[in-house]
This record gives structure tokens, C-alpha cells and sequence, in this order.
């Protein structure tokens, strides 16, 4: 079991921090996860909470244009949302699946020619879960799962194979939280996901990664039962990236949209006002204060 063989790595390497990285404020560190079963060592950036008791985490999951900006440096919606999240006395981790494989980004590649595909990322996100509950700071029975877009994709992925193939022990997920996933295939065969409570965020004029397909996905999974804790909101006037800060423009690089002509992508104020606070509330509820063991 992929947990069980983290956990045997995991005393030896979970401390194996790096230098901070430069103009990050608060500044996150440079973490070495344990090699992979593939033997791939997954690089991650690591924001730990402020305080000596045990915190809760959120595990944040890069969508297809990778982690770094085109400087090198973060990007403005992930050294944003870590800076938010640390304001709100959370730690966070964001891995990078991209770059631990030698890759900057994959938008501009057809979903069946991608050499890092969302079961590879699911990996990933299991194995920083184990990661981040090792830590003695996190509580481990208050980690979210945050993910945009292929990341968003690889969450709702994760919840799946943690219900089809659970590993003894593997850490909780208290809520999971997606902006504008790709939820076709899953609504398709009728995905059944771990039970943990889940926020969709989405953008009604997505020619990407369109809503309704979450939006039926969503529907069926409250009818089955299971996954009655699902909230689905869906802005106006949203393109792909609506919680960002760029303006709208058409990507004729990127081919996986629902036109030849490729995809919109670019942000709305209102609508990542908006988003921005029901994420506050969903992680403000699902991680919330509990008493430490």
C-alpha cells in the first residue's frame, strides 16, 4: 500500500527542507517528498502554520499550466491562495507534479498525448497527504484538499480512488474545494467518492472544462446518497480562471476545449469576490478548532 510505504520513508526525509523560497511573503519552504514507487521525488513548496499546536492543512493542487509564472516564481492565484490560507492559520502544501517530471506546463497538450496524466496526479496527492500528516504541526484529521482545474480534476479523482482503493491509515479529508474540473468522465461511469464534503466552483460560460457535466455529476451524487455535502455554485458571465486577475483573452493553444478555436480563459471580479469568500466559509466549517491529540 502506498501509504504504508510512505510511512516507512517518511521519518527520514519529511524534515528535508531547502532553502525559502526568494520574495514569498510569508516565505514557503522547498520540500523533497519520498521517492514515489516510480522512484520520482516529488518537490513541493511547504507554508507551515504559526503557533505550537497542531493545525489544519490544505493540500493545493496546481492545474495544467504548472505551479511558476513565466518569471520562474509562483503564480499570482497560488502565492495568493497560500498567503490567504496562511493569514487564516492554515498550513499549506502545494506539490509540483510538472516539475518533479521535468515539465513546466501541459494546457497545450491533447488530454491522450499527456505524459503526466491524472492517475499519475492522484499518486501524487496521496502522497502528500501521507507527507503532510507526518508533520507534528498538522493535525492530521484536518486536511482539505484544494485543486483548479486538471488539479480540480486529480481532487475529485482522489476522492474516487480513496473510496474504490482505500490504504489503511491514510489520513482523513475534511472537505474538498474545485474550481472548474473536467467532470465529463466521471459523470459518464458514475463515479462514487469518498464522502468527504465537497464545494464545486464553476463558470457558466466555460468552453474549457464546461459546468453542467459537474453540475449533473454533482446532481447524481446527492441522489445517490453519498454525497449529499455538495454545494455547487455556478457564476455568470465566468470563464475558465474566473477567480484570477487577468482579463479574459481566447487560448487558440489549447486544444481540449468544446471549440476548434480553442478557449476563454481570464478572470471576473465579482465572481472571485465572490468565490473567494464562499472558499473562507467552506474551509472555515470543514476545519474547524478541534481539540489536538
Amino acid at each position: 500500500m502506498l501509504f504504508a510505504f510512505l510511512r516507512r520513508l517518511l521519518p527520514a526525509a519529511a524534515l528535508g527542507l531547502a532553502a525559502a523560497c526568494a520574495g514569498a511573503a510569508p516565505a514557503l519552504q522547498r520540500v523533497d517528498l519520498p521517492p514515489l514507487p516510480s522512484g520520482t521525488v516529488l518537490r513541493a513548496h511547504w507554508l507551515p502554520a504559526e503557533g505550537a499546536e497542531r493545525r489544519p492543512a490544505v493540500l493545493a493542487l496546481h492545474g495544467c499550466g504548472g505551479l511558476y509564472a513565466k518569471g520562474g516564481g509562483l503564480a499570482e492565484r497560488y502565492r495568493e491562495t497560500a498567503e490567504r490560507l496562511h493569514a487564516a492559520g492554515y498550513a499549506v502544501l502545494m506539490p509540483d507534479s510538472f516539475g518533479s517530471r521535468g515539465l513546466r506546463e501541459i494546457c497545450q497538450t491533447r488530454y491522450r498525448e499527456r505524459s503526466v496524466d491524472v492517475a499519475q496526479r492522484v499518486l501524487d496527492a496521496r502522497a502528500a497527504l501521507a507527507w503532510l500528516a507526518a508533520q507534528p504541526q498538522v493535525d492530521a484529521r484536518r486536511i482539505g484538499v484544494l485543486g483548479w482545474s486538471n488539479g480540480a480534476t486529480t481532487t475529485l479523482n482522489l476522492l474516487e480512488q480513496r473510496r474504490l482503493h482505500p490504504d489503511p491509515g491514510e489520513p482523513a479529508i475534511a472537505g474538498a474545494a474545485v474550481f472548474y474540473p473536467g467532470c465529463g468522465p466521471l459523470a459518464k461511469r458514475q463515479a462514487v467518492l469518498e464522502a468527504a464534503p465537497l464545494v464545486m466552483l464553476l463558470g457558466a460560460l466555460d468552453d474549457w472544462t464546461p459546468a453542467q457535466p459537474c453540475v449533473d455529476f454533482a446532481r447524481s451524487l446527492q441522489a445517490r446518497g453519498g454525497g449529499s455535502d455538495v454545494t455547487v455554485q455556478v457564476y455568470a458571465d465566468s470563464h475558465h480562471g474566473f477567480d484570477g486577475t487577468a482579463p479574459v483573452r481566447l487560448r487558440a493553444d489549447v486544444p481540449n476545449g468544446t471549440s476548434r478555436e480553442g478557449v476563454h480563459q481570464g478572470g471576473n471580479p465579482e465572481a472571485r469576490t465572490q468565490s473567494l469568500a464562499v472558499l473562507d466559509a467552506f474551509w472555515s466549517r470543514v476545519l474547524a478548532a478541534r481539540a489536538a491529540p
